[in-house]
């Protein structure tokens, strides 16, 4: 009993009772939190990229491994008052996403793979394309140029711009090409 005004302390010391039940839980539950979140961290968090690319023996939609060499330049008309300034052309088809806006190498292949449908598929060697400062198409060269491709070309370049700098862009056609498309796709028209 206490006597009044006064109240009780409890000994710091529990009883052996209460002792065991503390010591058999606690440290039980430590470890099955322990195990639980090594699993996790271990096991279920994996991630895996591909971000490389590897060779793979394959030979399909690979560029030929030549070198193009001096390609001689086209008089192709693009520095001429037969197309507009370049701060007056719109925006062509060369724009890629934020972190690279400038997408003029594919706006390139496509528009020569296009336009090599569009004449037949009758053109041979290389295709070198230079953008200027402005975005703007300052210059074409093919090593084996005919008149059908180039207009489609400079029909295309000469009418836009992309938000690029200087740039100089090669595409193959491929040797052998006699008029005959290859692609189970016939030429528009």
């Amino acid at each position: 009993m206490t006597a009044p005004g006064r109240s009780r302390v409890s000994s710091p010391i529990s009883s052996p009772h209460r002792r065991a039940r503390q010591a058999g839980s606690t440290p039980a539950a430590i470890v099955a939190v322990a195990l639980g979140l090594c699993a996790q961290f271990l096991g279920a968090c994996e991630r895996h990229a591909d971000v490389r690319d590897e060779p793979d023996a394959s030979v399909l939609d690979r560029d030929p491994q030549l070198d193009a060499g001096d390609i001689p330049a086209l008089d192709s008309g693009l520095g001429t008052d037969a197309h507009p300034t370049c701060g007056e052309r719109p925006e062509g088809e060369c724009r890629g996403d934020v972190d690279f806006p400038c997408q003029s190498d594919d706006w390139v292949n496509r528009t020569a793979e296009r336009c090599q449908l569009e004449t037949g598929c009758k053109t041979n060697g290389w295709l070198e394309v230079t953008m200027g400062e402005d975005g703007c198409v300052a210059e074409i060269g093919m090593d084996e140029p005919n008149d059908d491709i180039v207009a489609c070309l400079v029909e295309e370049f000469g009418a836009v711009r992309c938000p690029c700098t200087s740039s100089r862009i090669t595409y193959f056609f491929g040797l052998g090409n006699t008029g005959v498309c290859t692609d189970d796709k016939p030429p528009p028209g």
